[in-house]
């Protein structure tokens, strides 16, 4: 959105920004604009739409004309290739970690599309009642918000903060005697078809109302 105002005030009628001298805007914009169309394809941006259409020109035009610039746009681009070489873009939330997985039962439910006897509900965290409960209390706690989570092996630093209110929301839905819940609950969450998770979208169950045995099966 603000490349757009910075595309709408050009001109497009100098080889700069401002025309046909060099200007501090070209020297602020141009380093960003490498980081930008580099990037912002790798996170779903078709790359024909990474930058504006004139600031676009402005950019693959002083690549071509003004050495200074390409020797900046050669050592920045450096660095990013080294990136590449490295697989660092691998583990990166929505760049190298995509979310293909298909919707779930629980997609429609944070939708409204399907009811649920919900106990807790944040603009990050929903949690409601297992409608096969496995204790005489048992809440599943979900992230509204998938974002690649389809199990807990999919997990990246990126996830900490959803991760750690999942956590918060558990502990606080354990402490609710209203739920039936007693002195302590299992909290547990399965991963993968060994683990016996059923849904693909990490879901944390907080199981109480009785005395749980260990191990479990």
């Amino acid at each position: 959105m603000q490349l757009q105002v910075i595309d709408d005030v050009l001109d497009g009628r100098g080889q700069y920004l401002c025309g046909d001298e060099v200007s501090l805007g070209d020297a602020t914009l141009f380093p960003t604009m490498i980081f930008a169309k580099h990037m912002l394809p790798k996170f779903g941006v078709p790359v024909e739409d990474a930058l504006p259409s004139k600031i676009n020109k402005w950019y693959e035009g002083v690549i071509q004309s003004d050495d200074d610039f390409k020797k900046v746009y050669n050592e920045i681009m450096g660095g990013l290739l080294k990136w590449e070489d490295n697989k660092r873009w691998d583990n990166i939330l929505l760049a190298g970690v995509r979310d293909d997985e298909p919707a779930t039962i629980f997609d429609k439910i944070v939708a409204g599309d399907i009811p649920a006897a919900i106990v807790k509900d944040t603009d990050k965290v929903l949690a409601f009642k297992d409608i096969n409960p496995a204790a005489p209390s048992h809440v599943l706690v979900i992230p509204k918000d998938r974002s690649g989570l389809s199990s807990l092996r999919k997990a990246t630093p990126d996830h900490a903060e959803i991760l750690g209110l999942l956590l918060v929301a558990a502990g606080e839905i354990a402490n609710d005697k209203s739920l039936g819940f007693g002195d302590g609950a299992r909290i547990v969450i399965n991963d993968g078809p060994d683990g016996g998770q059923e849904v693909s979208h990490l879901h944390v169950h907080v199981l109480g109302g009785r005395q749980l045995m260990w191990p479990p099966g």
